[in-house]
């Protein structure tokens, strides 16, 4: 019983967590935001209105039209009795009857003409957002990725955008014609007889409030459901990619048991869910029935009385049948509404989030760079409430291989992140070939520096493709050249198709060593001044890890490069080690001049010299 209390309450905690995550904090920016896009399309906007008053007014007409013609027959029914036939049928209804024809083919040809161009409207808008979200991606400084979660910005460029671009081309359609239809449908019964109009609005309140209650409980229901759904999802997410864990500990049967008990609980929610979703319309069908029965009352005695006609009684018949479902259909508006501009506030709060600080005006070019580097008093946090450098200076000549060591946090990726300018500088400056880098192009900045991560990164397209990808123009014998200078091309050849093969990180035919090797062609392909190169043998086998060095060893032939390594015994050829810790570099030197002395790289490199030497 405790257990069952536990999860009810953590059910509890999620749905509480979707229905505020569902709720805007601003309705009223997130709607001036989405008008101001609508607006930009004033014309079709146009088109929609008038279209709308086209068809909204041209059907509220029918009723009146087809009242028309029953007084008529009824008068000449009075007149002629029943003997008149055909004729008397023809000369007393056909004109009303070919109106009420007309009417109806016009109005359709009006609601076609809307609701093409509200489609049209929709998509452009949601066109237009995702076109500044994918551009928005791109101007991001990595500060951004660094505190948000993939799944949290893909939530925002897809099911997000999905919501909006609903309401917008479906629902807020529907709203409109909504209201058109109850404005037009209510002038024109008041006209008719204001009494009747005003009993029938209060009959009909009642399921406007009614349709509220069960819109409220249905939402309540469906929070609960896709909170549960979502719990469902990220642990069926969590055992797939665990999969290897999970069997090496032998938790079969909990797992199994524990997405039981989840999938017993979404069973439960979805159940209420759809239970009351399919509880809304027979429920508010009955109660707007109260309408038309008032209606039908109340008519009848004015028709005994004489004060109106039976075909007025059947016009304000089919008025209430006409604005019953549009009342029904606006509740449920305003609350997927509701939804849609909660979705739209975290669009709008993405495409504010801060970009990269722009370039300088006076920028400057380094036509032919030679690759001298120089930190100057660099001071740097990624938080401005903790600095991680406090005064990191260095310099490195052209051509010099600097190899980067020191514990994990110690702040050497950092170093590395600053030269590529993905964080500016809290203090000081770096130079290259004595050029401020604040004062170079980003875009040419990065041109001048290769990089080979520890992450190997491979798209989904072919081999070729994957290679070229920072130099687009590549010839093919350019590409095969960079393959071979980084060891690669024998076991691209053995593939089915070479070059052209289609791969991604995520390709099984293609081992981590093979793919390093390409991200390793795909930097010397780019023949950059400068060469990054973070831990890029730390995920692969001794084996591989041999011939990966000797590519990399090719990639930094006449080149200044800078070398993140955990196993220090592949840096011994450096010109310089910087021994890095709490942000600050402690030692510097050849690897004799450190080992050489009581220093920290000498009991890192003796420790993991003895763990080698045991291991083996």
């Amino acid at each position: 019983m405790k257990k069952a209390k536990k999860t009810n309450q953590t059910g509890d905690a999620a749905v509480r967590a979707y229905e505020m995550e569902d709720i805007p904090q601003n309705s009223k920016a997130a709607v001036n935001r989405l008008l101001g896009l609508l607006f930009l399309q004033k014309g079709a906007l146009a088109v929609i209105v008038l279209s709308t008053l086209g068809s909204i007014g041209l059907f509220t007409a029918t009723p009146l039209i087809l009242g028309r013609a029953i007084d008529r027959l009824i008068e000449g029914v009075s007149e002629h009795g029943f003997g008149g036939g055909f004729h008397l049928l023809a000369e007393t209804v056909g004109g009303p009857l070919l109106l009420f024809l007309g009417a109806y083919l016009l109005s359709s040809g009006f609601a076609f003409l809307q609701e093409y161009t509200m489609a049209g409207v929709g998509e452009r808008l949601v066109l237009s957002l995702r076109k500044q979200m994918s551009a928005k991606i791109t101007r991001l400084p990595l500060r951004y990725y660094d505190s948000h979660q993939t799944g949290d910005l893909l939530s925002r460029t897809t099911n997000d955008l999905d919501r909006v671009a609903e309401v917008l081309k479906t629902g807020s359609l529907q709203f409109i014609n909504a209201v058109f239809n109850i404005t037009i449908s209510v002038i024109i019964m008041l006209t008719q007889s204001p009494f009747l109009t005003l009993l029938i609005l209060v009959a009909m309140s009642i399921s406007v409030f009614a349709t509220k209650w069960i819109s409220q409980k249905n939402y309540a229901a469906a929070a609960e459901n896709q909170a549960v759904l979502g719990e469902l999802n990220s642990r069926i997410e969590e055992l797939y990619t665990g999969n290897l864990i999970i069997k090496s500990f032998n938790q079969q049967e909990e797992v199994t048991r524990t997405v039981r008990e989840i999938s017993g609980r979404q069973y439960a929610a979805n159940k209420r869910a759809q239970f009351v979703m399919f509880a809304i319309y027979p429920a508010i069908r009955f109660l707007t029935q109260l309408g038309f029965v008032v209606t039908a009352i109340v008519g009848g005695i004015f028709a005994v009385n004489g004060r109106m006609t039976i075909g007025t009684i059947q016009a304000f018949l089919q008025y209430v049948n006409q604005i019953s479902e549009p009342i029904a259909q606006s509740s449920y508006f305003l609350n997927s509404l509701q939804a849609a501009l909660a979705s739209a506030e975290r669009v709008f709060a993405f495409l504010d989030e801060e970009e990269e600080a722009p370039d300088t005006a006076s920028l400057k070019q380094i036509p032919s760079p030679r690759g001298a580097v120089s930190f100057e008093h660099v001071r740097f946090g990624y938080r401005p409430d903790a600095v991680l450098m406090q005064d990191v200076s260095l310099s490195v000549k052209p051509n010099q291989m600097v190899a980067i060591v020191g514990p994990t946090g110690a702040g050497k990726t950092t170093l590395i992140n600053l030269l590529m300018r993905f964080y500016e500088l809290n203090g000081g400056r770096i130079l290259i070939d004595d050029t401020d880098i604040r004062e170079l192009p980003k875009s040419a900045l990065r041109r001048m520096v290769g990089m080979v991560l520890q992450d190997t990164w491979l798209f989904q397209g072919t081999i070729a493709q994957n290679i070229a990808y920072g130099k687009m123009d590549a010839e093919r014998g350019e590409i095969i050249q960079a393959a071979k200078a980084a060891r690669c091309d024998h076991f691209i050849r053995t593939l089915e198709h070479g070059y052209d093969t289609v791969i991604s990180s995520e390709d099984g035919n293609v081992s981590q060593g093979q793919m390093q090797l390409l991200t390793i062609a795909r930097a010397m392909l780019a023949n950059p001044a400068l060469m990054i190169l973070d831990e890029a043998t730390s995920s692969v086998d001794t084996r591989t890890e041999v011939e990966v060095q000797r590519a990399m060893a090719e990639v930094m032939k006449g080149k200044t490069s800078f070398v993140i390594a955990h196993r220090l015994s592949t840096i011994k050829s450096a010109d310089v080690i910087l021994v890095m810790r709490n942000g600050t570099i402690i030692e510097q030197g050849t690897h004799e001049e450190l080992l050489a002395g009581d220093t920290f790289y000498a009991d890192l490199y003796n420790s993991q010299f003895a763990e080698e030497t045991a291991a083996g």
